[in-house]
């Protein structure tokens, strides 16, 4: 869970969600550390972006970590989190059915690079469509600032 130092702390988030008409969007993230597990919330507005916890941990140290996703429209999801160098990485777990029953209809990954100074992430949340859900397209770009 050593790898993850780098996320740790209070962070601000911006992206658009391409639609008629643009929806702005924001959030404000919290890291922190649970013995040894990391809690993730976040807050979002506008309403319709959802507030969420995620528990990260529970696999051996340099593994990709299970991420367990609640959110306030009652979804929830099981993802893999890892930070490989400056990319911050999030994706479905194996096994998961990413048409539900807990999940909206999409399959769903974020991929984030970390500035040299840690104090900017560069993310984006990527779609999985086609039969498969493995052609992957932005669903939305979401950039985080370290407070």
């Amino acid at each position: 869970m050593k790898d993850f130092q780098a996320l740790i702390g209070e962070w601000h988030g911006e992206g658009e969600v391409p639609m008629e008409p643009p929806m702005k969007i924001s959030v404000e993230a919290k890291l922190e550390r649970l013995g040894e597990f990391i809690v993730m919330r976040s807050v979002g507005e506008p309403a319709e972006m959802p507030d969420s916890v995620s528990i990260i941990g529970g696999a051996p140290d340099g593994e990709p970590q299970p991420m367990h996703y609640f959110d306030s429209r009652g979804v929830k999801r099981l993802f893999m989190m890892a930070l490989e160098g400056s990319t911050w990485k999030i994706w479905r777990a194996p096994g998961e059915d990413w048409k539900g029953p807990d999940g909206p209809g999409f399959n769903q990954r974020f991929i984030g690079e970390i500035s040299a100074d840690g104090k900017t992430i560069e993310g984006r949340w990527e779609r999985g469509m086609g039969d498969a859900g493995d052609e992957w397209g932005i669903d939305f770009p979401m950039d985080y600032f370290r407070k």
